[in-house]
């Protein structure tokens, strides 16, 4: 979890954003932490147990963070690499060794386990964002059993 003043900038920096954009990138939030949880990381030598408690969540609207998980309860930085666009951006993965294990390098094959998970879970991205939308009440329960709201149909 985040730590006291970490925790309050992301209360304040959700509350700057519509209803609508938080339950999406909540919705999305939400699915990176079932992949997170979901995948089968490797635990060998000389890997211990440190990858596979490594994983984490963020999630960013513009360039405010309104989401942090960790499996560990950790606070975590973004990765120096991210670029945050003006729109939603969602992180999720293990550090240091699991990109290694994940992509491969010259002396070793890809062993990926996280990018299976995410492909198995993608299909159900959408029942992710209509739980969040829900949850936010930007959709009604009824509205979003009939499904008039997603899947093309009539608003």
């Amino acid at each position: 979890m985040a730590g006291a003043s970490g925790a309050r900038r992301i209360v304040l920096n959700r509350a700057a954003f519509d209803e609508i954009t938080l339950a999406v990138a909540d919705g999305a939030f939400e699915l990176a932490k079932a992949v997170i949880e979901g995948a089968q990381v490797p635990d060998a030598a000389p890997y211990a147990e440190g990858l596979v408690q490594g994983g984490a969540a963020l999630a960013y609207v513009g360039s405010k963070r309104v989401g942090l998980w960790s499996k560990t309860g950790a606070t975590v930085k973004k990765p120096r690499a991210a670029k945050l666009s003006k729109g939603i951006t969602v992180i999720g993965g293990y550090g240091f060794p699991g990109r290694y294990q994940e992509s491969g390098t010259v002396n070793q094959s890809a062993r990926p386990f996280l990018s299976p998970e995410l492909l198995a879970r993608l299909p159900d991205a959408e029942s992710f964002v209509k739980a969040a939308c829900t949850r936010h009440k930007v959709i009604g329960k009824e509205r979003a059993a009939r499904g008039d709201v997603f899947r093309g149909g009539k608003a």
